[in-house]
């Protein structure tokens, strides 16, 4: 019989590709709070489910995580409501796929995680003035508003803004890291790709071999915790120093990239622990695009 196992967002645009391939070792349940999209069609099964801050949220998860084997959250807001909930989901909490308390609070939070950096000295880019400048929400995913900004009097304007974060403007190359640690919080696996071209969500990337980042990761994990999947962002200017942009305590959108040139993190939830690093066998310098139907070789 097939692991069971949950997908939230299921109407993205990112994961009618994803869920087909899934579906070939997996028994998909997937979540949504929009009806309109192709979850229906290719999961095995679809429930809608109320908004992530409706008061029936935890229930809903509840009684459908019931079904399941393994929960997998694609959706922020969601993940910040379990972890503010974690009380009351106690019968499913084992099967929910997310890093500890205090990881989610400071990877959530990107004033929070740029305090953390800063206070464990990992390399972030500065919020004091410079001559260019990213503005971005605390709470928020992907290049959604964030602004880009070059004078004294913008700086002035967004630092009184308390949901708003500044900080330097990094020019260099932008790299997504997948990545999957076990329950004790040790790295199995990690797969750098270069973000050749990106809207919101990768849509080329480049599947490299890079030990300088991998030893940053492993740094940045003896300070905080995690579990199951996750994804970072990170950019190497043009001295290779690596500068963090964010952590993103869940799987990228664009994980399929990784599941492509052999890293399936999915199947640490069905493959026996010990031999799961070896079943990874990765086609380094693949070029990947996605067309939102189903992603393939460039």
């Amino acid at each position: 019989m097939k692991t069971k196992i949950l997908i939230s967002a299921a109407n993205g645009v990112v994961m009618t590709s994803l869920i087909k391939r899934l579906k070939r070792k997996f028994y998909i349940i997937g979540i949504d709070a929009d009806l309109n999209g192709n979850a229906k069609k290719y999961c095995n099964k679809f429930y809608l489910k109320p908004n992530d801050n409706d008061k029936n949220f935890i229930k809903f998860i509840n009684k459908v995580g019931s079904k399941v084997d393994y929960i997998f959250l694609f959706n922020d807001r969601e993940i910040l409501r379990i972890n503010r909930n974690r009380k009351l989901i106690k019968k499913i909490q084992k099967k929910i796929i997310i890093s500890p308390q205090k990881t989610i609070d400071v990877c959530l939070n990107k004033k929070k995680f740029y305090s953390f950096c800063k206070f464990n000295q990992i390399n972030t880019p500065s919020s004091e003035y410079a001559k260019e400048m990213i503005v971005k929400p605390i709470y928020g995913t992907g290049s959604k508003n964030i602004i880009k900004i070059s004078s004294r009097i913008d700086y002035n304007f967004f630092l009184k803004k308390k949901n708003m974060i500044i900080q330097k403007f990094i020019n260099g190359q932008e790299y997504t890291i997948d990545c999957l640690f076990d329950f004790n919080g040790n790295l199995i696996f990690a797969l750098p790709r270069i973000r050749i071209l990106h809207r919101g969500v990768s849509i080329v990337g480049k599947i490299i071999k890079d030990k300088k980042i991998i030893d940053f990761i492993e740094i940045i994990s003896k300070k905080l915790i995690f579990h199951g999947p996750i994804n970072i962002q990170v950019i190497k200017d043009k001295n290779d120093q690596i500068w963090i942009i964010e952590i993103n305590p869940r799987m990228s959108g664009s994980i399929e990239f990784s599941i492509l040139a052999g890293f399936n993190p999915f199947l640490y939830y069905q493959k026996n622990i010990k031999t799961i690093k070896s079943k990874f066998k990765i086609r380094y310098n693949k070029i990947y695009k996605r067309f939102f139907s189903i992603a393939q070789d460039a």
